[in-house]
């Protein structure tokens, strides 16, 4: 609600009374007409094409208004019948709109004659419902759907604090390939029992990193972490950040051509620009896990000790966005070479076109199941619930390997679990912390993906998918709550044997 404008309160706004002289109106003559003879005189101006549609479809706008949900006021999202190209334009223009963008999908992953995917700004007075009941009738149109609002699901308080543990070198038993800067707070990577866990309730890292951690230096795959932003000047984490090879930084120019200046390590999906700097933190805290630098004598190490982390910021700080943001932030990473996608984010409705963005994106998308605790069979959570072949669904365990209590489930719709519980990794300014949630457990599968392909980078997204879910290990716990009923162990999946379709 506004107050005030410009420093005035309404109420002083309001006009004084003043008094006005009547007119000196000469009295009309008689007219004699018949009353037909006079509504004949009356300019009435024709309805338009479009007002006729709006008035024909108001009663399914009225519906349609109802089940909206919160979404940017007078915007739709709009999928055309085959490509209109330069009719783009003209298909705003037909509803009073502007068109604000037409989503390039990455190059050869969508034909143009599936249709061009556009966002539309209405004509004032104009509702994003009347829009959508309108555009159903139109045969240039798939679909219309409103620019939703998605807000960060709530954070999951962490039992654990930095002081609960002890600082530095690995405790236990050690097995397999240990870095100098395996904390013993990082139980879901190797837990030796620490802190009241259970042995070997992890994801077999050390043994993963025998064969492979990682490849520098920009070399291996690249990782786009779909969240909040990421801090690329964090000391753990800012050599293991993506670098733009087109952009020079700071010249004010889009050097690349693709549309952004200066981005020179990830993209601002919600802001439209090329800092993804992380003001919040979770996405700092996401990118740790997969990437904090290995062995280099400070803070933590991530799943894969030398990565290429590629910032996509699509919230802004205070943990909201919509779908237009969304849909960007997917199609950069996709359209800048990223290979697998982190998302560690969810919950609202479902969105086609959101759908379509991961389903024509070329990457593995590993997304968290959620956090409210519910079957995802019944309670769909998106976008973890959207049935692509390219998603994998993603549960948290504790680190007794019992599914956390917060965490989403379901038999068909959720394919594995892995460490999510009072999880260690960095945050924004250099630090670390504790964090809990699905959201933690998602950069676990995401680090073990782009092991698998800095070990062999000719993996197809199918075979990737495969083995993470065919190399995990049973846990009696998880039986029936996933399509898996098991944790993930990337050791495991780099010794799935496996056989091409």
């Amino acid at each position: 609600m506004i107050n005030s404008i410009s420093g005035a309160s309404i109420s002083s706004l309001r006009p004084e009374a003043t008094t006005v002289k009547p007119a000196n109106i000469q009295p009309q003559q008689t007219v004699n007409a018949t009353p037909r003879e006079v509504s004949d005189q009356v300019d009435i101006k024709p309805q338009t094409q479009l007002e006729k549609t709006l008035a024909a479809t108001s009663a399914k706008a009225a519906q349609i208004e109802q089940d909206l949900g919160e979404h940017v006021p007078g915007q739709v999202i709009v999928k055309t019948k085959g490509s209109l190209m330069k009719g783009c334009v003209d298909l705003a223009k037909k509803y009073g709109g502007t068109l604000l963008e037409r989503f390039d999908m990455p190059h050869g992953l969508m034909k143009s004659s599936q249709g061009d995917l556009l966002h539309i700004q209405l004509p004032e007075g104009m509702s994003t419902a009347q829009a959508m009941a309108a555009m159903q009738e139109d045969p240039d149109v798939e679909y219309a759907v409103p620019n939703t609002v998605y807000t960060m699901e709530d954070e999951v308080p962490s039992e654990a604090s930095a002081a609960d543990a002890g600082q530095g070198g690995a405790s236990g038993v050690q097995k397999g390939k240990i870095p100098n800067d395996l904390d013993p707070k990082l139980w879901g990577l190797h837990n030796t029992g620490q802190d009241n866990g259970n042995e070997g309730s992890d994801i077999g890292a050390t043994l993963a990193w025998q064969k492979t951690t990682g490849l520098p230096n920009g070399q291996g795959p690249i990782i786009a972490v779909i969240d909040t932003g990421v801090d690329y000047n964090h000391p753990d984490l800012k050599n293991n950040i993506w670098t733009n090879p087109g952009e020079i930084p700071g010249n004010g120019i889009d050097d690349d051509g693709n549309g952004v200046i200066d981005d020179v390590h990830g993209y601002n999906a919600n802001a439209d620009n090329g800092d993804p700097m992380d003001a919040h933190s979770h996405g700092t805290h996401c990118a740790g896990t997969i990437a904090a630098e290995g062995d280099n004598g400070q803070g933590v190490v991530g799943v894969n000790w030398h990565a290429t982390v590629m910032p996509i910021k699509i919230f802004d700080d205070k943990g909201r966005t919509d779908a237009a943001s969304i849909i960007r932030g997917i199609n950069y990473a996709a359209r800048n070479g990223a290979r697998i996608s982190s998302d560690s984010w969810g919950g609202g409705p479902a969105n086609p076109a959101i759908k379509e963005a991961f389903a024509n994106s070329g990457m593995l998308n590993i997304i968290a199941a959620g956090n409210s605790s519910q079957n995802n069979d019944v309670n769909p959570h998106y976008p973890s619930s959207y049935d692509l072949p390219n998603i994998i669904a993603v549960a948290a365990t504790d680190r007794n390997d019992s599914l956390a209590w917060f965490s989403c489930y379901g038999e068909k719709s959720v394919d594995i679990a892995a460490p999510g519980k009072d999880i260690y990794s960095t945050v924004p300014g250099g630090g670390y912390d504790f964090k809990s949630g699905t959201s933690m457990a998602t950069p676990h599968v995401s680090g073990a993906a782009g092991l698998l392909l800095a070990m062999d980078p000719t993996m197809s997204n199918d075979e990737i998918k495969t083995r993470l879910l065919e190399g995990a290990d049973k846990v009696r716990g998880l039986e029936g709550k996933m399509t898996t009923g098991a944790r993930l162990n990337v050791n495991g999946a780099m010794e799935y044997d496996y056989k091409k379709p």
